[in-house]
């Protein structure tokens, strides 16, 4: 039972290190719970939810993956070689396609044009709603650009 609950304690340790070293995985946790919040009010199915969840969890597991990549090749040589370049390259590919995909799962989910309507009267109507998102956005990007570990 302990080696189990100090594996778990070790992702988590992996998933913090990588929340405070990669602004590309803070960009997909900022991402993810916009979605989130759109998915609510836009009371998604549970099929729907199902989708969201393993499309936001494969982009954050290929970043997580991608991140480890990285690390094994910078500590495995700190020159420019064409296979390591290669192996960055590739796993950063797994991520970017796995993002775009999400964008994919994203536009046919929300495009639904009397749900978009049916939004914007509820902004319009409650301008608190457009503060609020305002205020999610500013603190999204401040997520992003300046939250990382001191090395």
């Amino acid at each position: 039972m302990i080696k189990l609950i100090k594996s778990f304690k070790y992702a988590f340790e992996g998933i913090w290190y990588t929340v405070l070293n990669e602004a590309h995985m803070r960009f997909h946790i900022v991402a993810a719970v916009f979605v989130v919040i759109f998915g609510v009010m836009y009371e998604l199915s549970p099929c729907e939810w199902a989708v969201l969840i393993i499309t936001i969890s494969a982009v954050t597991a290929l970043e997580l993956v991608n991140t480890a990549c990285e690390r094994i090749c910078n500590f495995y040589s700190k020159e420019k070689h064409p296979l390591i370049k290669i192996a960055k390259d590739v796993s950063a590919g797994a991520v970017l396609i796995s993002a775009l995909g999400s964008i994919g799962v994203a536009c046919f989910l929300f495009i639904k044009p009397n749900k978009i309507i049916e939004l914007f009267y509820m902004f319009s109507e409650n301008p608190i709603y457009i503060i609020f998102l305002c205020i999610g956005i500013i603190l999204g990007i401040l997520f992003i650009l300046k939250f990382h570990s001191k090395k």
